[in-house]
């Protein structure tokens, strides 16, 4: 498996503190490396953990230079191969907050060990064969979830759904491309080790599993990185106001002067259970100088990428005012995903609510009426545009997964053309290993140091 290693550290030992900053009961320090046992040892009064079994917890002290006690801590002890790196590992437990944790981590550091880089744990087990990248890739998803179905699908993806997924259709890619490969060295004698008929039915049965799995991404992706709902309408109408409502805090300024966001504005928050991304935007009018004009442009651009658009307009202006605003936005296949909102409800007579409710939501941003019914269908759309984490469904929540499985589709529908036209079978051989190539790239069968080095980056420190 050519997996490509870190420039001249794979074999340093490496520490981190794997809890977050600030005060806590607890901290945890993780060592990795071939001499990490012996390192914590030198430094540990209790067991010698250079005799203990893998897989056990001791109590003791940590001392620094001197022989002075740092803190009481407990220390737990992984031998290789049989780790969350596949190397010989330690964890220290020691009283939470910054000044305990970091005066344990200087002490370490002291003594040789070096600082570990974001994502260099897992970065190793993927190097020392205890996941895939896939895998790797989903323990950075499962830290950073946001609700239970992306939880869900970060879960399924580290217990290797996609992996073996992937891993079934390129194995019987690769051993079409061998049968077709070995051919070529009995031409002369006609000797077939493929049989046609097969070749056809495995180039059609793997595309379609393919282009099924890249169809999930546009759901998935939803639930990775949450549903993006953006705020528009004209200026003054209340789209700062009703950002500041969802969020419970005065995030967005609110003046009584139109056109005061020029830029746009996110935040995301959980919606009665789905992770929604709102993006406040730019009032549309015509502008009135080169800023907003920028803004409102901007404004246009980030809906026509929305996956749900919260048209608001003026209750005192009616059902009429909705749809002018409709086509000032400029919106494009938006239908089933616009959500017409007449605020400001408090300045309309009852009549009027009432009338307004057949076309969109009457809400009132000030006294709150409508922010019940707004926010249900806004989770209700959130959750019908987002994916499924059923037990048996592939689900593709990852961009780099999604471009190797359209590279994949590629050279697969290369080498079924090129079965069609009856070509030779090296050429054939030659789209079958383009394709096999892409989705080895997925579970880290191939790959460059260039990508390791940009997925594990955005690892946290001590993981």
């Amino acid at each position: 498996m050519n997996r490509a290693y870190p420039q001249g550290s794979v074999q340093d030992t490496i520490v981190a503190i794997a809890t977050p900053p600030g005060s806590s009961g607890i901290a945890v320090i993780r060592v990795s490396g071939g001499d990490a046992i012996d390192q914590v040892a030198g430094l540990f009064r209790g067991r010698d953990l250079r005799s203990v079994a893998s897989h056990t917890l001791h109590h003791g002290s940590l001392v620094d230079a001197k022989g002075d006690t740092i803190d009481d801590v407990l220390v737990a002890v992984f031998r290789a191969p049989q780790s969350y790196t596949g190397e010989h590992s330690i964890e220290i437990s020691c009283h939470g907050g910054s000044i305990v944790s970091r005066r344990v981590l200087a002490r370490l550091l002291e003594t040789g060990i070096r600082h570990a880089e974001p994502g260099e744990f897992t970065r190793r087990a993927f190097l020392n064969g205890k996941m895939d990248l896939v895998q790797a890739e989903a323990v950075a998803d499962l830290i950073h979830a946001q609700s239970e179905e992306a939880y869900q699908a970060s879960v399924r993806q580290l217990e290797g759904r996609l992996s073996r997924f992937v891993t079934g259709i390129r194995d019987a890619l690769l051993d079409a491309a061998s049968m077709l490969e070995l051919s070529l060295d009995f031409a002369e004698d006609d000797v077939e080790f493929l049989d046609v008929a097969q070749l056809r039915i495995l180039f059609e049965r793997s595309l379609v599993q393919l282009r099924e799995a890249l169809a999930s991404y546009d759901s998935g992706r939803l639930l990775r990185d949450g549903v993006r709902v953006v705020l528009a309408g004209p200026p003054n109408v209340g789209k700062s106001s009703l950002l500041n409502a969802l969020l419970g805090m005065q995030r967005a300024i609110v003046t009584d002067v139109p056109g005061t966001t020029r830029d746009y504005i996110e935040e995301s928050m959980l919606l009665h259970g789905e992770y929604l991304r709102f993006i406040d935007t730019a009032g549309l009018r015509e502008a009135s100088d080169r800023i907003e004009e920028e803004g409102i442009a901007l404004g246009r651009e980030i809906l026509q990428n929305a996956d749900i658009v919260c048209l608001l307009v003026d209750a005192r202006e009616g059902h009429q005012a909705g749809v002018a605003v409709r086509d000032l936005a400029l919106l494009e296949d938006h239908d089933t995903r616009v959500l017409l909102v007449f605020n400001k409800t408090d300045l309309v007579p009852e009549d009027q609510v009432e009338y307004l409710s057949a076309y969109g939501i009457p809400l009132s941003v000030l006294t709150g009426q409508g922010m019940t019914e707004l926010t249900q269908r806004l989770a209700a759309l959130a959750r019908s545009t987002g994916g499924s984490t059923e037990q048996g469904s592939v689900l593709v929540t990852n961009a780099r997964h999604a471009d190797c499985l359209q590279r994949g589709i590629a050279a697969l529908e290369d080498a079924q053309r090129a079965h069609e036209e009856g070509m030779t079978e090296e050429i054939l051989a030659g789209e079958v290993r383009r394709a096999t190539q892409a989705l080895g790239e997925i579970i880290g069968a191939v790959s460059s140091e260039d990508v390791l080095n940009s997925i594990f980056s955005r690892f946290c420190i001590g993981k």
